[in-house]
């Protein structure tokens, strides 16, 4: 099991959510818990954001770096899909 940590910026997104969203989050939350690594919906990125990786949701996109010997996720950023990517 990875220990799960939430960013200040992605905890403000969170409650800033409706009841189905943040159930979605949290269902994702969980299941980054037991596999951060494989999956449909997870893609390494690369360019500026090179080591983190990206978990798809619908619209959303999260953003998370993912540490296998420490077995943490830190989850950096969600946002929608048109704003993620810009800085």
């Amino acid at each position: 099991m990875y220990e799960v940590l939430v960013s200040r910026e992605a905890e403000k997104y969170y409650k800033k959510q409706g009841a189905d969203t943040k159930r979605r989050l949290s269902k994702l939350f969980d299941a980054l818990e037991t596999e951060p690594f494989n999956g449909p919906h997870i893609k390494k990125l690369h360019g500026e954001l090179e080591g983190k990786l990206r978990y798809e949701l619908g619209w959303l996109r999260v953003i998370y770096r993912a540490d296998r010997k420490g077995r943490k996720v830190e989850i950096i950023s969600i946002r929608g899909r048109g704003d993620i990517y810009k800085r």
